[in-house]
């Protein structure tokens, strides 16, 4: 953003003497100076909401993804806003500020991507998503684990076999196999931990 100054007025402090010349000063909005990012912390189980406040005490955005529920005993029915994802705060914060957020002991650690070490980034599409996703649904919201395909070109990330890729040919529920293609023989293949895999 570019902010023009009246060069007759400057003149009268001397530091202009043509009346009729424009300075322009460069002037930058902090929010885009410094970008706040969404990060997942990892907090204690059935503490979610209890961070949450604090964070918010400290001045930090945060979000606690809920979904309004109706549960019905014998005798009465209650609403409740039950949390869809256990253990998971979600923060938002500027990016010289995400390490600090472990320095509280109320946050375990930071959730990083698949062969990552530092705390990954998501973005706030993907959070306005499922904030309207939460709102708007009827039927009870699951996060599931990330969703592989038969097929799949796919790349180990950790692990002995690091760096290897290729071809998803089973998908189980804890396991998938990886196939790597021998011309002339087929396929050597080898079970390998979801977790270790990304789609490439």
């Amino acid at each position: 953003m570019w902010m023009s100054v009246n060069g007759s007025k400057m003149a009268q402090t001397g530091m202009l003497h043509d009346e009729h010349h424009l300075s322009t000063v460069n002037v930058t909005d902090d929010r885009e100076a410094c970008p706040k990012h969404w990060v997942a912390a990892l907090v204690q189980v059935h503490s979610e909401k209890s961070v949450s406040k604090k964070l918010q005490s400290l001045g930090i955005e945060n979000w606690v993804p809920t979904q309004s529920e109706i549960h019905q005993w014998s005798d009465r029915r209650k609403k409740i806003e039950r949390v869809v994802i256990p253990m998971v705060v979600f923060i938002r914060v500027e990016n010289s500020a995400i390490k600090e957020l472990t320095y509280h002991s109320f946050i375990h650690k930071l959730l990083t991507a698949p062969g990552q070490r530092t705390p990954a980034i998501i973005p706030d599409a993907q959070i306005e998503n499922l904030k309207f996703m939460l709102g708007q649904a009827e039927a009870q919201v699951e996060i599931k684990d990330r969703i592989f395909r038969t097929g799949d070109h796919v790349c180990i990330v950790r692990g002995p076999l690091k760096g290897l890729e290729g071809e998803l040919c089973k998908v189980e529920s804890g396991k998938s196999m990886v196939a790597v293609q021998v011309d002339c023989l087929g396929y050597a293949c080898i079970s390998i931990d979801k977790a270790d895999l990304v789609v490439k």
